[in-house]
């Protein structure tokens, strides 16, 4: 991966692969870094400009705290790498998993990017069906966001699902979208903004997460997207060779060798104006969950 050293916005853009295809712009989630990314990058980048945008606070600590929420990412990270990229090769193809769809769909709400963005997919992405989790998951995590909001962060090692501690603000808000059931900001949900802009998007969800983010939530997010919109359940009964749970969506063999083609599919698809198929046992419109 190389850094570039001309892009302005906060985080850091990071180059992986060049080509003259539809560029691609990936994103990581929260307690993640790039390097989280960089296999996906690489397995689906070929033949694409293909970048990673890294959130800042990656350092995140002791004394070295900062203020910064999902509001903040959308107009900052998201918003402005997708500028950057798009500026230098034609609109982007959106890539995220977890937290980082979060974003994304943050600065598509709060800013006037669609004509820059060709497609989105997200894994594992959800802010409404935290509260249906087991209880015991539910009060470890809200012990956690107490210790959060005295450091400032949230630190890994208590719950050792990633690289890297996370700031109070993104993980207190995530809370607050899933206590009241809308993915919101000041000006309101983002579902009217979404699904006014008719972009194609697929969001994957793991058959076998029911704890980050539950299939329930999945279909929740994708909805904000309106009808057009896919929601796929990666799991043994969709042909898949295991129920991915939420950190095997991104970081597994088993994702890189079934998983991730399909995502590489869903952009060729794009590419080529061709409308997929839905998957009709999983369409968005069922009610209740698929596992």
């Amino acid at each position: 991966m190389d850094e570039i050293t001309d892009f302005t916005g906060p985080g850091r853009l990071l180059r992986v692969s060049d080509g003259s295809g539809t560029p691609v712009l990936i994103s990581h989630g929260t307690f993640s870094t790039a390097a989280t990314c960089l296999p996906l990058a690489q397995k689906i980048g070929a033949g694409r400009p293909t970048y990673i945008i890294e959130w800042r606070g990656r350092d995140i600590g002791a004394g070295r705290v900062q203020h910064l929420d999902y509001t903040g990412l959308g107009d900052g990270e998201m918003a402005q790498a997708i500028a950057y990229v798009a500026q230098r090769h034609g609109a982007v193809h959106l890539v995220a998993h977890s937290g980082g769809g979060l974003a994304m769909a943050m600065a598509l709400a709060r800013h006037d990017l669609r004509a820059r963005v060709r497609s989105l997919c997200v894994m594992g992405a959800q802010a409404t069906r935290f509260y249906d989790g087991p209880w015991r998951f539910r009060m470890t995590m809200l012990a956690l966001a107490q210790i959060g909001r005295r450091r400032g962060y949230w630190p890994v090692r208590l719950i050792n699902i990633g690289p890297c501690n996370e700031a109070s603000g993104i993980m207190d808000e995530w809370l607050g979208w899933n206590r009241t059931g809308v993915i919101g900001d000041t000006h309101g949900p983002l579902s009217p903004r979404l699904a006014a802009q008719k972009l194609p998007t697929l969001v994957l969800a793991g058959g076998g997460d029911r704890l980050i983010a539950p299939v329930a939530g999945c279909r929740d997010f994708a909805q904000m997207f309106g009808p057009q919109a896919q929601l796929e359940l990666c799991g043994t009964a969709t042909g898949y060779p295991e129920d991915f749970n939420h950190a095997r969506l991104i970081r597994s063999r088993a994702a890189a060798q079934t998983l991730w083609p399909r995502i590489g599919k869903w952009l060729s698809e794009q590419d080529a104006n061709i409308d997929p198929p839905r998957p009709s046992a999983y369409a968005i419109g069922q009610t209740g969950d698929t596992v």
